[in-house]
């Protein structure tokens, strides 16, 4: 496999450590089950969401003491998958999956928020929707800068339940995060 620039020649059929030995990015990988999959770079919206949910997060999380928040930090879920979500939230309790040595978070989050752009929406609603739920991640968002929605799955049994979801001119209270508020509208204005 060449990575004398940045780009593999192939990415499929490759082992974990083949992936791991590409370069840092750009451009930027995500490795799921024997394929490098390209991340493309998000819209400004996408962004802007972005900042301002963490920011919204982290204030919330810091201020209560409940762990640590992280914007796309790269998550080993396994010998097969290795995402970088948007936001990652790891509770205090579960502190030691997190790597200081090396940045990385190896296991499931306490929430993982991936922020739907047009080309992941497939990725993020089935592929990921899936991953995350057999590698233990409890709750998983999904927030859509274009249609100004966000949504909360709590795992259950028999798979995600959509517990909490609000749109443009509602306000998002998160079931895992008791008391927070999150205004919509101002996640983009």
């Amino acid at each position: 496999m060449d990575v004398s620039k940045g780009a593999p020649s192939s990415t499929r059929n490759m082992r974990r450590e083949e992936f791991l030995a590409f370069p840092e990015g750009p451009p930027d990988y995500e490795f799921e089950q024997g394929e490098a999959i390209r991340v493309v770079k998000p819209h400004s919206r996408h962004q802007k969401m972005l900042m301002r949910l963490s920011a919204i997060l982290d204030q919330y999380v810091s201020d209560q003491n409940l762990g640590a928040v992280w914007i796309q930090i790269d998550v080993f879920l396994g010998e097969d998958r290795i995402y970088a979500p948007d936001i990652v939230y790891l509770a205090r309790e579960h502190a030691d999956r997190h790597d200081e040595e090396t940045g990385k978070i190896h296991g499931a989050p306490d929430l993982v928020v991936e922020v739907i752009s047009p080309h992941t929406v497939a990725r993020d609603r089935v592929t990921k929707f899936r991953a995350y739920l057999a590698a233990g991640v409890p709750f998983y968002w999904l927030a859509d800068p274009n249609a100004l929605t966000l949504e909360e799955f709590v795992a259950q049994p028999d798979g995600y339940l959509c517990t909490t979801s609000a749109a443009a001119g509602e306000t998002f209270r998160p079931t895992c995060f008791p008391g927070l508020e999150i205004d919509l509208q101002k996640l983009l204005s």
